[in-house]
């Protein structure tokens, strides 16, 4: 199951991705599903969004699955899938549809520095006595279907692949024992950042500068439930860039693991359904090659991630626009 946020026709969609690379919108399905089977107390207003629909947990996946067969068999019978009201549901790919972030608007997002020991070593950093974070805001966040985009203010740009987990429950104070019950789906994120503004002479970390620009994040394409993944240990990753593997492991390289991350995140933090949290690079960013030119990305560039049982993501980088020349004054009367 691949849940996803998706536009088209400057009107935005919650739904999934179905295996011949179809689109459902959710919200719309499930409505005509509950009309032709009505269910007591059920409550379709958990599919508008990624955040409402994890709030439902693990019966808003049952629903769901019961709503692809509904349509599946919609479909065998010849009849095109639309609700009673007129209204689609049902989208092919070829309509011009654009891929979202799968993180609902307002949600926490949360990554891993330091957190595998390819990269400590790399480094040739001790690794640290616990997770160490750092956090970004939508203004750095991308939807599969946009690019990164490559600021002339930075020089040195990289990228990294990383395994995120989108969080389905509300809590704080989360023991390590059952912090896998938070856990919604998998995701892909594609982290990029600059090596020379994070680490201006002087030698202060610069979070905001380094990783804070905007258009530098990519989520997506979508999210996986957690169920249909299974155990994140390991999970193969490959990062490409034009052709060329950049990092290549897999999870059991993370330092730590995620009822850790956790369970450290949530003793000052209330995690709600639709946070994301990064788990962090593998060895082998570019970025830590140092003097090695051809590493940096360049506009043109294509990153593709690639995560076992999550999936793909592919986009490009881009140069930003420059802004337009101010307009001259009006001549003095």
């Amino acid at each position: 199951m691949k849940l996803t946020h998706f536009v088209l026709a400057d009107q935005f969609h919650f739904g999934m991705i179905t295996d011949a690379g179809d689109f459902i919108d959710l919200d719309t399905a499930c409505r005509d599903y509950f009309g032709v089977n009505p269910v007591k107390g059920a409550d379709p207003s958990r599919f508008r969004d990624m955040r409402t629909f994890f709030t439902g947990g693990a019966e808003s996946v049952a629903i769901t699955k019961k709503i692809q067969e509904y349509i599946d068999r919609r479909r065998a019978m010849g009849w095109t899938p639309r609700a009673a009201t007129g209204a689609r549901f049902f989208f092919k790919p070829e309509e011009g549809i654009r891929l979202l972030a799968p993180v609902a608007a307002g949600a926490k997002i949360y990554l891993l520095a330091s957190n595998s020991r390819s990269h400590l070593a790399e480094q040739k950093k001790e690794p640290p006595s616990q997770p160490y974070f750092f956090t970004r805001f939508f203004n750095s966040l991308i939807g599969p279907s946009e690019s990164l985009v490559l600021s002339p203010h930075g020089h040195f740009p990289d990228v990294e692949l990383e395994l995120a987990v989108v969080i389905g429950q509300r809590g704080k104070h989360v023991s390590a024992e059952r912090a896998m019950e938070m856990i919604a789906g998998y995701t892909i994120a594609l982290d990029m950042g600059y090596r020379d503004l994070q680490y201006p002479p002087g030698g202060a970390v610069d979070w905001v500068q380094g990783k804070g620009f905007d258009s530098t994040m990519v989520v997506g394409p979508w999210v996986v439930p957690k169920e249909e993944v299974g155990e994140p240990y390991p999970l193969h990753m490959e990062l490409k860039v034009n052709g060329t593997v950049r990092q290549k492991g897999d999870t059991t390289d993370y330092l730590f693991r995620i009822p850790q991350v956790i369970a450290h995140l949530t003793r000052g933090v209330t995690l709600e359904p639709g946070d994301l949290i990064s788990l962090g690079t593998l060895g082998g960013a570019p970025g830590f090659e140092f003097g090695n030119e051809s590493r940096k990305l360049q506009p043109g560039d294509v990153i593709e991630g690639l995560i076992e049982r999550v999936g793909p993501l592919k986009v490009t980088a881009k140069a930003e626009t420059a802004p337009a020349p101010a307009a001259a004054p009006p001549p003095e009367a």
